[in-house]
């Protein structure tokens, strides 16, 4: 099984920022697991590029059909080696904050990765998010730009007609503005179910990232939904190397699936009023705070 991890990261902030919340990276850690995954022969890809690659082997593949030994570049393939023998991490960014632009990209580009960031159309320009200049030069510097929705809705809880226009909507407006094939989407709110599934498969998309924990089989040929492991604010490095190297530490898998378990026995009603109710609490608190 190829197990080559896909990271989801939402924001990043400075160490000193107390109103992050746990989804929120600081920029320290963030260059430090770069810097990692370069100095331990590592690279970052966006899902384009991976898919693009195993649409590419699969072709050298049928080639090789009927063949009594498998040839030498194979088996490097099998484990998710690139032909230099460099281990693949698939980099992702869900809500186009800005800090994923003036912060994240000059990073990547140093370090000569690449990653797909996902937008949700109606945010765009707006207060701390990207712009569409700045979603052009994300594709013109090589990253990926995938839908995050139109709306940023609970699918869920939407009627057929609802979420296809939503995703089929960002789709077509991304692929105007990018002037490129728009194959992936990432659940927005992390909410979905068989239904929701089938029509992001109508529409035409490649394949659709969750927020579900855990590693995919890049090997089967069916694959369409993408399991990540979001990257925490308490995540320092010594978490971060066991997920890339295939075996997350045991609390963090425990931690995860608890995650995923709850939100889909709670349901997206039950999780938004607990979120708004988060929400007020520490704005209260803020403001509690700026009075003092």
């Amino acid at each position: 099984m190829n197990k080559t991890p896909i990271l989801l990261y939402h924001n990043f902030c400075s160490g000193t920022d107390a109103r992050a919340d746990n989804f929120t990276v600081t920029f320290d850690n963030f260059k430090e697991q770069m810097e990692y995954l370069q100095k331990n022969d590592f690279v970052a890809v966006s899902l384009e590029k991976f898919f693009a690659e195993q649409e590419y082997w699969k072709a050298e593949d049928a080639k090789c059909e009927g063949r009594e030994t498998k040839p030498a570049w194979r088996q490097g393939r099998d484990e998710g080696r690139l032909k230099d023998g460099r281990k693949k991490v698939i980099l992702t960014f869900d809500d186009g904050d800005a800090s994923n632009y003036f912060f994240a990209m000059p990073l990547l580009k140093e370090f000569g990765f690449t990653a797909t960031f996902f937008v949700t159309i109606n945010e765009i320009g707006k207060h701390n998010k990207v712009d569409w200049s700045m979603v052009y030069d994300l594709v013109q510097n090589g990253m990926g730009v995938g839908s995050h929705g139109l709306a940023h809705t609970f699918l869920t809880a939407q009627n057929n007609y609802t979420v296809l226009n939503e995703l089929l909507m960002s789709k077509q407006i991304l692929e105007k503005y990018t002037r490129k094939r728009v194959d992936f989407l990432s659940i927005p709110q992390g909410f979905y179910n068989n239904r929701v599934l089938t029509i992001i498969k109508n529409i035409g998309f490649k394949a659709v990232g969750v927020s579900d924990a855990g590693f995919n089989d890049f090997e089967k040929e069916d694959l369409f939904l993408l399991k990540r492991f979001t990257m925490r604010k308490n995540y320092r490095l010594k978490v971060f190397k066991s997920i890339i190297s295939g075996k997350p530490a045991f609390m963090i898998s425990l931690l995860e699936n608890t995650r995923t378990v709850l939100r889909k026995a709670l349901g997206w009603q039950v999780y938004d009023r607990l979120r708004s109710l988060k929400h007020k609490t520490k704005v209260k608190a803020e403001d509690e705070r700026i009075e003092v």
